[in-house]
């Protein structure tokens, strides 16, 4: 199994073993919670590509955000129990007892159990979603559009949970401005069951797993925006075109995906991207003067917004420049960001 001779090997260190369980039977959680705990004191911790994986794998199994997560440890210093009830009130009082399974089972190097097995059967068995076409357009483009992800009434109700979140009404554009949304437009709300409903979409699930050729994929618990039209005296405050990825080679194949819960057309503040570029990165950086940095380049010229309807989700390979964009419209635009990916994912820790 890929991690097996990673967990054989014992720590050297002061830090938790992989194996060492506590109250809810999670391997891997009390290292994770050791770690920052050793953080806090000063004391550093090494992190490889592997361990940072193990991280990722650990929390996204949970149904964790990263930041949500780490800003918890850091800030509060938890005892480890304390620290397993709160991963167990952000999951509603109780564990899913087949992802526990499912992590435990990565972590041991143990097979799947036929339970689990069956699951990712259904969705390699799930008609394509995405059809030659589409996936011509993604190799050409970099991004795709699947539509009707979700239906437009579960979009809807995504959509008014999180009005319910902030506190502002769809009906009163005077609330929208009265208090900052999180960072910028992007939100920190994560754990709502519309939410949660929407990462088990079969038909997302599915085009995820014709782009990576595995219907194997660990989900994320990322954000969602609110991003709403421009006035007089609000001005929209990014993010422009960027990046989430390392520009420092070598490069990975890697997705992004965000879910429109309103119709959201090109005006609206509708994401953005440069089409085409993940086919050309490595060639443009070589071109670039030494000394440069590619993230001060103005690629704006070249990008496209990319309208699409309450429902509808958005794929992106990870390698194209990519942001949100002002809204001129008179509605917000709204979306739930939400990724998938394989255990064998490779992330490059040096960043550029």
């Amino acid at each position: 199994m890929f991690f097996k001779s990673l967990l054989q090997k014992k720590p050297k260190d002061a830090l938790a073993s992989t194996d060492e369980l506590g109250r809810l039977g999670v391997m891997h959680l009390k290292r994770y919670w050791s770690q920052a705990r050793a953080q806090r004191q000063g004391l550093a911790v090494e992190q490889t590509e592997q361990s940072w994986r193990l991280d990722n794998l650990l929390l996204n199994g949970l149904g964790l955000s990263i930041e949500e997560t780490l800003r918890f440890l850091m800030r509060s210093a938890p005892s480890f129990e304390e620290f397993e009830d709160w991963v167990l009130a952000k999951n509603g009082g109780q564990l899913d007892p087949l992802q526990r399974e499912r992590l435990n089972c990565l972590f041991a190097g143990k097979p799947y159990p036929a339970k689990l097995q069956q699951a990712l059967r259904e969705i390699e068995e799930h008609p394509d979603v995405l059809s030659a076409e589409d996936l011509a357009f993604w190799d050409e483009h970099g991004y795709v559009i699947v539509r009707g992800a979700i239906s437009k009434e579960q979009a809807r109700a995504t959509e008014l949970a999180v009005w319910d979140a902030l506190g502002m009404s769809p009906d009163d554009a005077s609330t929208w401005y009265h208090k900052p949304i999180g960072k910028g437009i992007m939100m920190e709300f994560y754990h709502h069951p519309t939410l949660q409903a929407n990462r088990e979409a079969k038909r997302i699930h599915k085009a995820f797993a014709q782009l990576w050729q595995t219907a194997d994929l660990w989900k994320t618990t990322d954000r969602t925006s609110f991003n709403p039209p421009e006035t007089a005296h609000y001005q929209f405050p990014g993010p422009n075109l960027h990046w989430d990825m390392s520009l420092e080679p070598p490069f990975h194949f890697g997705t992004q995906g965000l879910l429109y819960l309103c119709d959201t057309p090109a005006e609206q503040g509708a994401f953005c991207c440069v089409p085409g570029f993940h086919r050309q990165l490595e060639s443009w950086l070589a071109s670039l003067p030494a000394g440069v940095s590619p993230h001060q380049i103005d690629l704006s010229a070249a990008a496209v917004p990319i309208a699409a309807e309450a429902g509808d989700f958005v794929i992106w390979h990870h390698a194209l420049p990519h942001g949100s964009s002002p809204n001129c419209g008179t509605y917000p635009r709204i979306v739930q960001y939400l990724n998938m990916y394989p255990v064998e994912f490779k992330e490059n820790l040096a960043w550029r």
